[in-house]
């Protein structure tokens, strides 16, 4: 059997039983955040939309914020290994560079969903403070990256940390205007015009 086959197997019954949970669960929280607002809905009403205890509810989400964000770890692993198994012979800042276009191709692809999603998160003061939350964690992580890729630098630590407050800074920037104008830019676009802006300096002479 070749590895192309493997890869088609159907996953177990159980595995896809709690993705479909999963789904269920994110689904009918978006739903009540929308209707009723974030703080006015329950993990209770979500469970009762769903058909499951609150015990169950807890082997999936830690809480009812992590609801609103049920991708931001998934697409945290992600970029954090695409960025740590970018090439030797590739600068920190080029790979920055490459898998950020990467992270723009996968937003722009859930425009909606993310828009209407931001919407949520602009609305209810503690999903805008998780959202800064977040943010320092993706800077951390980064950050925790490039000071391997920097070994060897006296600088190294100092060159991490700005590089990496530097790429979230642009990154939020970049996605607040895209959010701003409803998502009618190319995100990939304004990404790399962000980065060339970056990488040339702002303050450079024209």
């Amino acid at each position: 059997m070749d590895k192309s086959s493997v890869d088609r197997q159907p996953r177990p019954l159980r595995e896809r039983k709690k993705e479909a949970t999963r789904r269920a669960l994110v689904r009918a929280a978006n739903r009540r955040f929308h209707q009723f607002g974030f703080e006015s809905t329950t993990i209770d009403d979500i469970c009762d939309d769903v058909g499951i205890s609150r015990r169950t509810f807890f082997r999936y989400f830690a809480n009812k914020e992590a609801l609103a964000f049920p991708h931001r770890g998934e697409r945290l692993e992600r970029f954090v290994a695409m960025l740590q198994n970018a090439p030797a012979r590739e600068s920190p800042f080029a790979s920055l560079r490459r898998v950020a276009q990467v992270l723009a191709f996968a937003y722009a692809d859930n425009r909606e969903q993310l828009l209407a999603q931001q919407r949520l998160i602009d609305q209810t003061p503690s999903l805008s403070a998780r959202e800064h939350e977040i943010d320092r964690d993706w800077e951390q992580a980064m950050a925790a990256v490039f000071l391997q890729r920097f070994a060897g630098d006296p600088n190294a630590e100092l060159r991490a940390q700005m590089l990496a407050g530097a790429a979230i800074g642009l990154i939020r920037a970049t996605l607040r205007y895209w959010f701003e104008q409803e998502g009618r830019p190319d995100l990939g676009e304004l990404g790399k015009q962000a980065l060339d802006a970056l990488q040339k300096g702002f303050l450079a002479e024209k």
